[in-house]
């Protein structure tokens, strides 16, 4: 599997400034949380721990599944058991992205969990929303039967170079840094994976009109 799809947004109709249009980025979100991701990702492998624990959200190997903190949306996704993590200094998950079938079927499932969508755009052409769920959950609408777990983007504080040589280093086939869509951030992709993985840099403050340039925002 190849690397994160990239964002193309729609043009705005209305926005606000904040980091990646985003307001309140790592405010406590209301509802069921996202308390442990497994994905076929050997962490360990990636100079990382395993499991490892994210800001709010525990990373661990195993075939995709999830679980929540009060019960996880009917998505039809895996569910597993909750892990503990230890905890890497400088690094954390910043979205998951799940594919599915109908993001308007999905939109009503995250409600139920009490979730509503803070960003709306396009990637690659296809409709897509963003919910905060402790880390973003990115929902793509795409040609697939049921919804799919298929990757993550984390963010660091180290150099994308150093960090993109070390893995190079240790066998892993990475592309070359370069700038993310949101303003001001960078992302490089690691390929011949198993599921979806990125890293990217952190978020910056960034001006109404940048936000404007790149983002469809709810009110």
């Amino acid at each position: 599997m190849v690397g994160l799809p990239q964002h193309r947004p729609t043009p705005p109709s209305r926005s606000r400034p904040g980091p990646s249009g985003l307001r309140g980025r790592y405010a406590r979100p209301m509802g069921s949380m996202l308390t442990t991701l497994k994905l076929p990702l050997p962490w360990d492998e990636f100079d990382l721990p395993n499991p490892w624990q994210a800001r709010s959200t525990v990373l661990t190997t195993g075939e995709p599944a999830w679980s929540w903190s009060d019960g996880a949306p009917d998505l039809g996704v895996g569910e597993c058991s909750d892990a503990v993590g230890t905890t890497r200094a400088g690094w954390d998950l910043d979205h998951v992205v799940l594919l599915v079938p109908s993001l308007d079927e999905t939109t009503e499932a995250l409600a139920v969990v009490g979730h509503q969508p803070r960003l709306k755009m396009e990637v690659s052409g296809r409709p897509t929303a963003f919910f905060r769920i402790g880390p973003l959950l990115e929902c793509i609408e795409s040609p697939v039967r049921a919804p799919a777990l298929f990757g993550v983007a984390l963010v660091t504080d180290e150099s994308l170079e150093v960090v993109a040589l070390r893995w190079r280093s240790m066998g892993r086939e990475v592309g070359d840094p370069k700038p993310a869509v949101q303003p001001g951030r960078r992302i490089f992709v690691v390929n011949a994976t198993d599921a979806g993985l990125a890293v990217m840099s952190p978020e910056r403050a960034v001006s109404r009109a940048e936000a404007s340039d790149r983002e469809e925002e709810l009110p």
